[in-house]
C-alpha cells in the first residue's frame, strides 16, 4: 500500500513537471514571435504616396466645382435673357439702361425682377422714394442669386451707394450687388446722355448696344439679328492698387450699388477695348469673368455662350452694337 502511494505521488511530480515545462515552452514560443507593424520607412512611403494621389486628384475636383459652377452662370444668364424677352412682350421694348442719371435712378436689373423670381422684390420699391433712403430698402438690398456668378462670390448685400456726380458715400456696404451688365455699345459707357445728361435726340445704330442709358430699342431696330446682338454679359471687376480698403474703391471699379442707376459703370459695359483677360486689367467698362479665359454672354434671342476673353475686337463690336450691318456667323466666335 505504501509502495502504491509512492509510485502514485511520483507520477503526479512528474505529470506536474511536464506541465510546466510545456507552459514554458508555449510561453517561449509566443515570446519569440515576431509583433505585425509598420516602420518608420514603410510609414513614411505610406504618408507620401497618399500625398501624391491627393496632389493628382485636387485639380480634377477643382475643374469639376468649376465646371458646375460654370452651368449655374450659365443658368443664371439664361434666366436673365428669357426675363429680358418677357419685358419686350409686356412693354414694347427692352429695359433701358437706367432711367436716370443722378442717385434717384434705378437700372435694368432693378426692372428685369417683375419678369423674374424676383417680382416679389420688384413689387416693393417706391418710385418716389431715392435708392438709398429707408424705405426702398427691401427693393434695394435684397440680394437676387440670379445676379451672382457663383465662380466670384456669394449672394450679399455688401454693396456701397455712391453719388457718381459727387462720388460721396450715401450708404455703405448695405446694398445688393450684381455680377452681370447690360451690353451698352462699342464705345462709351454713358452713351445714351447729352453733355447736360439729357437724353440724345438721335442714336448711332453702328455704336449703340440694345441696352444703355435712356434706350428705349424695339426688336425692330435690331438690324444686326437677335442671335448675333449681345443682351447682357458678365462683367470685370478689377483688383485695384489704388483706391484698395477705402471708401471709394467699389465707385472704382464698378461695382456699387447694382440696383442703383447712378453708377453707369456697376450695371453698363462696352466693347470698345476688348474684354478683361485677368483681375489685373484696371478698367471698370469691360466685359470679363472668374471663368478661366472666357466669358458668358445671354443674346437678345435669349441663347447664352461662352466667348474667349481674347475675342478680336472687331467680332466683338459687331456682336455689341445693333446695326453695323455686320452679320457674324457663329463659327467665328
Amino acid at each position: 500500500m505504501q509502495k502504491a502511494l509512492e509510485l502514485e505521488h511520483l507520477e503526479g511530480s512528474q505529470f506536474e513537471l511536464h506541465t510546466h515545462s510545456s507552459e514554458r515552452r508555449i510561453f517561449m514560443r509566443h515570446s519569440n514571435q515576431k509583433v505585425d507593424a509598420f516602420t518608420l520607412v514603410e510609414l513614411l512611403v505610406v504618408i507620401a504616396i497618399v500625398g501624391m494621389l491627393v496632389a493628382l486628384l485636387l485639380p480634377a475636383i477643382q475643374a469639376s466645382r468649376e465646371s458646375a459652377r460654370r452651368s449655374q452662370c450659365i443658368n443664371n444668364l439664361k434666366q436673365v435673357g428669357l426675363a429680358l424677352q418677357m419685358h419686350h412682350d409686356a412693354r414694347g421694348q427692352f429695359p433701358s439702361g437706367r432711367i436716370g442719371t443722378d442717385e434717384t435712378t434705378t437700372s435694368w436689373s432693378l426692372h428685369l425682377l417683375e419678369y423674374m423670381e424676383g417680382g416679389n422684390i420688384f413689387k416693393t420699391w417706391k418710385r418716389n422714394l431715392a435708392p438709398f433712403q429707408e424705405g426702398n430698402s427691401a427693393a434695394m438690398r435684397t440680394p437676387v442669386e440670379t445676379y451672382y456668378c457663383p465662380s466670384r462670390r456669394l449672394p450679399n448685400a455688401d454693396r456701397d451707394f455712391v453719388n457718381e456726380s459727387e462720388p460721396a458715400i450715401l450708404a455703405a456696404g448695405v446694398a445688393a450687388g450684381g455680377d452681370y451688365a447690360a451690353n451698352a455699345g462699342s464705345d462709351n459707357v454713358k452713351y445714351g446722355v447729352d453733355e447736360s445728361q439729357r437724353p440724345i435726340p438721335s442714336i448711332d445704330e453702328t455704336v449703340a448696344g440694345p441696352i444703355y442709358t435712356f434706350s428705349r430699342i424695339r426688336i425692330s431696330q435690331v438690324q444686326d439679328g437677335l442671335s448675333n446682338t449681345i443682351a447682357v454679359g458678365e462683367k470685370h471687376v478689377p483688383t485695384l492698387q489704388t483706391h484698395s480698403g477705402d471708401e471709394l474703391e467699389q465707385y472704382a471699379q464698378g461695382d456699387t450699388a447694382f440696383f442703383s442707376g447712378d453708377v453707369a459703370f456697376s450695371i453698363l459695359r462696352i466693347s470698345r477695348d476688348g474684354m478683361a483677360e485677368s483681375s489685373s486689367d484696371p478698367s471698370r467698362e469691360k466685359f470679363g469673368s472668374e471663368h478661366p479665359s472666357i466669358s458668358h454672354f445671354a443674346f437678345l434671342d435669349g441663347h447664352v455662350k461662352a466667348m474667349q476673353t481674347s475675342l478680336d475686337l472687331s467680332t466683338l463690336h459687331h456682336l455689341s452694337v445693333i446695326g453695323d450691318g455686320e452679320v457674324t456667323q457663329s463659327g467665328q466666335f
